[in-house]
């Protein structure tokens, strides 16, 4: 009870400097204090005394580096701040009661700190009515209610571990102490991530574009602000969360791309990649659609390879959404396709991720995968006579099951050829050229034939004819 009066007490203060109006608080992001960090490797900072042995057993178990830590009233945090290409973002577990104090002071020291994004519901989830649909994205909950939960002791879910139903009921339980908190924390916003309870799996694609889509929104909308990014099962999903959102932020860069994993551990913990690391074609595919959904906001025109990608998956999305019409040549319609394009990342990344194949097409590789993410060069398939494979010589209709089409590398990258092929004349070309020690080549062009397009259906049955050589 005494943690709990004195943090309303705290807060009653707060609340005469209100910090909704910079001006009559006398604090804005521009004027206010550094965030202060440990900065120094320690391997036993100085905790607060109720937190010192959980603090000290989590730096060990996670391999934390301690020099960017947070340093509140002379006391070592669990919050970290990470800096990636520019962005700040504080990360860390979920507060426990016996840091509810250093985190309120942080939050009231530090109005830059402008948002906590909780990665995972269950802090302050609410039942759902019968009925009411599932939606994948963030909540917004009362800043108040949040660090009264966390300051009421023996509250019920205080430990990372505690189960939904506690903190509901803690949520839902009436406190004359919340309301007198709002106020002081009224800069602060609290939002929930409903769509990543299963702590122990991978985390899925479209998860993490909306999770870090909605950090990254937050910051476009607050520059300057600063987004606490936490979660109640460690510390690795938030810097997954976060990666994605300066991902968003930065338009796909492709150079912090391949930072990511490395600078999180160097700043973070040793497994702080991990969720990075296990998702990474997730990442490659956020990297992309924000390289494209950029493209599509600047003015002008962008590179031909880019253009050609977005207009294979507007025609293919276009095709599947019924009714949805997005005319993209103008500027205006450019931008909406851009809205488009990141409200569907579960529709457009497997496109993305295929190269923008044809509806009912697969490729069958004959060596190792090559990354699809740049997109296919289909050459036109008119023909002014019927189809004649080029091998055999024989008519081959295209409808035909053992129909295939050569999918070769070459400078422009993969091109998909426009004629037809029967299985078994190439498949007895490919023998051949793995007798002679040879790639299997286009009979046309020469480049070296990697993959065959063929129909998504006889892919396993085609593939055994492939196999029975070895590589």
């Amino acid at each position: 009870m005494a943690t709990r009066s004195t943090m309303a007490a705290d807060w009653k203060r707060a609340t005469s400097h209100d910090l909704r109006d910079p001006v009559a608080s006398g604090q804005s992001a521009a004027v206010a204090p550094p965030i202060s960090l440990w900065e120094c490797d320690d391997p036993t900072p100085d905790w607060s005394v109720p937190l010192r042995e959980t603090a000290q057993a989590w730096v060990e178990r996670y391999g934390v580096k301690t020099a960017k830590l947070i340093r509140v009233d002379g006391e070592c945090t669990r919050f970290g701040l990470l800096e990636l290409d520019g962005y700040r973002f504080i990360v860390g577990p979920t507060a426990t009661p016996a840091e509810a104090r250093s985190l309120t002071h942080m939050l009231k020291t530090h109005p830059q700190i402008g948002a906590i994004f909780c990665v995972e519901p269950g802090t302050m989830q609410q039942p759902r009515d019968d009925g009411e649909p599932e939606v994948t994205g963030y909540r917004e909950r009362p800043i108040g209610a949040y660090i009264t939960r966390l300051a009421r002791s023996g509250g019920g879910c205080g430990a990372p571990d505690a189960g939904m139903n506690a903190c509901a009921n803690a949520a839902r339980r009436p406190s004359a102490a919340s309301n007198r908190l709002d106020g002081g924390l009224s800069h602060v916003q609290f939002m929930e991530f409903d769509g990543m309870e299963r702590f122990d799996t991978q985390i899925d694609g479209a998860a993490l574009w909306r999770s870090g889509k909605g950090v990254a929104d937050f910051m476009r909308q607050h520059p300057g602000k600063i987004p606490l990014v936490c979660s109640e099962r460690g510390i690795a999903r938030p810097c997954a969360v976060i990666a994605s959102a300066v991902l968003q932020l930065r338009g796909g860069d492709a150079r912090l791309r391949s930072l990511l994993a490395h600078e999180v551990v160097q700043q973070r913990a040793e497994a702080s990649d991990h969720h990075i690391n296990v998702a990474a074609r997730s990442f490659d595919l956020i990297a992309e659609l924000s390289r494209l959904t950029t493209m599509l906001r600047e003015p002008g025109r962008g590179e031909t390879r880019a253009e050609r990608r977005v207009h294979i998956l507007r025609q293919q999305l276009m095709g599947k959404d019924h009714g949805v019409k997005i005319g993209w040549q103008s500027r205006e319609g450019r931008r909406r396709l851009a809205d488009y394009l990141e409200a569907n990342f579960e529709k457009a990344s497997p496109l993305l991720a295929s190269g923008g194949l044809p509806p009912g097409t697969a490729m069958l590789w004959l060596r190792d995968e090559l990354d699809m993410l740049n997109g296919i060069r289909f050459l036109s398939p008119a023909y002014i006579d019927g189809h004649t494979d080029r091998i055999s010589q024989e008519a081959i209709a295209v409808e035909d099951p053992n129909a295939v089409r050569l999918v070769s590398f070459d400078d422009y990258g993969l091109t998909c050829d426009n004629k037809y092929y029967d299985v078994s004349s190439v498949a007895g070309w490919y023998r051949h050229c793995l007798g002679a020690s040879k790639p299997l080549s286009n009979p046309v062009s020469r480049a070296p034939v990697v993959a065959l397009l063929v129909k998504a259906a006889e892919k396993s049955r085609l593939e055994a004819q492939f196999r029975r050589w070895p590589v």
